[in-house]
């Protein structure tokens, strides 16, 4: 899997790093933002990096359970090519999306049998609050949204809107950047998805 990729499902779980290359220490950002639960819904987004755009899709999966812990499955799903769909399956306690509540992170790769991270950001100083921007409008796949624009530490900023199920995000800028290209509740998020972004 391309390094690129690797960082943008990292920034999706709301790291501006690696784990690894931060050798332990606490992440910079993570997006801390409400959930949108909407059963069946998923939002689709492109990814631009100096290996070309990149799609995938955020949805809201069942609910779970890990030590005692309940959970819903938030599920971020890419193509790679020459690997197949990678599934970052997050199982999150309670409201928002924050390193104390994701319980464990399960990978999915063709071809092998998933591999579990119990507590993967759950570090002293990994929760940090974000800080109010601005809010404002946008129009994304016809639709006019409210957004909430949040700035992090390390120069990232994060669009969040209450219309986008499961994490909300219409725009994320900084290291790794990504957009809201579709969203819906059903149907097959893939189904419009363009060849060049997958």
């Amino acid at each position: 899997m391309g390094r690129s990729l690797v960082l943008l499902a990292v920034l999706f779980a709301g790291l501006a790093a690696l784990p690894a290359r931060a050798q332990g220490s606490a992440p910079d950002a993570l997006f801390g933002l409400p959930l949108v639960v909407r059963e069946g819904g998923w939002a689709r987004y492109v990814n631009t990096s100096p290996d070309g755009p990149t799609q995938f899709v955020i949805k809201l999966g069942g609910s779970g359970r890990h030590e005692g812990k309940r959970g819903r499955w938030v599920v971020l799903e890419l193509d790679v090519p020459a690997t197949g769909r990678l599934g970052f399956d997050f199982l999150v306690e309670g409201e928002r999306f924050s390193a104390k509540s994701v319980l464990l992170m399960r990978l999915r790769v063709p071809g092998r049998p998933p591999s579990d991270t119990p507590a993967p950001f759950n570090r002293p100083g990994a929760d940090r609050q974000p800080h109010v921007l601005r809010e404002g409008t946008e129009t994304v796949a016809g639709k006019k949204l409210k957004v909430t624009e949040y700035s992090y530490a390390g120069g990232i900023t994060a669009q969040w809107s209450p219309a986008v199920p499961v994490l909300g995000l219409v725009r994320v800028s900084g290291t790794q950047s990504f957009q809201l290209e579709s969203f819906g509740v059903g149907g097959d998020p893939w189904k419009d998805a363009t060849a060049a972004g997958r």
